[in-house]
């Protein structure tokens, strides 16, 4: 079958869909892979085929996006869906190329309704997330929730958060005009989303397996793209690791720039008060204060699964794939989220007993940040955390996400070729996350 994936996002985002499509090659599929420009050379060096989107989405991002990022959910969903009606023409001239050529659409959060909106005609279609975004009373299957447990101010917040959403995922009534479309195309994309085959590219371990907004949430695994074989540490990175004890890593992610200096500074004064050597991610400007001694060291990017079961605990954003990555390496954690699913993952990691008290980046580089990350860096290397944190590592190395979601897509496309979608699930798969042929 001919497969595209309609990526969009960050490198993290990125990272799973390209480990899938190349799930999906090894089966004997033909891949194609939507990429802005900052990622089409990530697409082609995974084997797949890129089929571009012109714009650099994380130059935006950077550029003029993340200063200006609203503290609340329902701010940073209408600011990110003013991005999105930025990308509306590019995606459209893409997808329009791209249509004839493809038997059946893998979308994600953020390109729901990619193939609705600007496909010729109806096509297979699944959905792949990393979180449901759906409304529920229950704090641990949804994007939308607030607190623990089952709550009712879950449910209203998801209900509130359901419009400025939907502005995420299609484009505001200029922008249509401007592809081409109607409001008949909108109303016909957002109800392909709730009518599409869909499951969670997650672990059960972080995302509860329940019954939220009239479908089953069940889990595939979090599918991985771990390095080529041979690939290797930098020499100064082991250099650093080899003269002392695990350190701390601090790194943000595609948030580690200047605007969040004053956080990273925080993390790293936190951890060296308690006594620790740290490794800190460049890319903040903290790396050129020179305020720190040998017990500090600056990196570039570095293979996640080679570096992090080398620490002693890992203070980041809280993405998707970062969250994966700090759980499967077994180290505790602490969360320093910025948007969107951050803040659900910080607060999930922690009621998984596995990182210390989230510290949002605003309070982190505040003016207390310093004395609120200590509480929280203390926690997290507490026994019993670093004893749970190695418990769950363990369940989830032996988990195989790209199987999981591989079968999953499979059965999707192949079932909606042959019949009309249900909306009754989110995937057909078990509970449990797929293992790992010899876990």
């Amino acid at each position: 079958m001919r497969i595209a994936l309609l990526a969009a996002g960050t490198r993290g985002d990125y990272q799973p869909i390209l480990a899938v499509g190349r799930g999906l090659a090894a089966r004997g599929h033909e891949v194609g892979v939507t990429a802005t420009s900052d990622y089409v050379e990530d697409v082609r060096a995974a084997g797949l085929r890129p089929e571009p989107i012109p714009g650099d989405v994380m130059n935006t991002y950077r550029e003029e996006i993340v200063d200006q990022m609203p503290a609340g959910l329902h701010g940073q969903m209408e600011l990110m869906a003013q991005v999105a009606g930025l990308m509306a023409p590019s995606v459209a001239l893409t997808m329009r190329d791209l249509w004839p050529r493809y038997d059946g659409f893998v979308s994600t959060a953020l390109s729901a309704t990619w193939a609705g909106l600007f496909g010729a005609e109806p096509r297979p279609n699944v959905l792949m997330m990393f979180v449901p975004a759906l409304p529920t009373i229950w704090g641990d299957s949804s994007l939308y929730s607030v607190e623990e447990g089952r709550s009712l101010r879950n449910l209203t917040s998801g209900l509130r958060m359901m419009r400025s959403a939907s502005k995420v995922v299609s484009p505001a009534e200029a922008e249509m005009l401007h592809c081409g479309l109607t409001r008949r195309d909108r109303r016909r994309a957002l109800r392909q989303i709730m009518l599409a085959p869909a499951f969670v590219a997650n672990t059960p371990l972080v995302i509860t397996p329940r019954r939220i907004s009239g479908r089953d949430v069940r889990c595939a695994g979090y599918p991985f793209l771990d390095s080529p074989a041979g690939t290797a540490l930098a020499p100064q990175v082991e250099e650093f690791l080899a003269a002392g004890p695990p350190p701390i890593y601090v790194g943000l992610g595609s948030h580690t720039l200047p605007a969040v200096r004053d956080a990273m500074r925080h993390c790293v004064d936190a951890a060296v008060q308690l006594g620790h050597r740290v490794i800190v991610m460049r890319g903040s400007g903290l790396e050129r204060e020179g305020r720190y001694g040998d017990d500090v060291a600056f990196i570039g990017d570095a293979p996640h699964e080679l570096l992090f079961p080398r620490t002693a605990a890992i203070i980041h954003h809280c993405g998707a794939g970062t969250i994966a990555q700090a759980l499967r390496a077994g180290r505790p954690q602490v969360g320093v989220p910025f948007i969107t699913d951050q803040p659900f993952f910080a607060r999930r990691v922690q009621e998984i007993g596995v990182a210390g008290a989230p510290v949002p980046s605003r309070e982190a580089g505040g003016p207390q940040g310093v004395a609120v990350l200590l509480d929280s860096i203390r926690q997290a290397l507490s026994p019993q955390v670093v004893a749970r944190a190695e418990t769950v590592g363990h369940a989830m190395r032996a988990e195989d996400g790209v199987g999981g979601c591989v079968a999953e897509i499979e059965r999707a496309l192949s079932s909606s070729a042959a019949r009309p979608t249900s909306a009754s699930s989110f995937s057909a798969s078990s509970i449990s996350a797929r293992r790992r042929p010899d876990a």
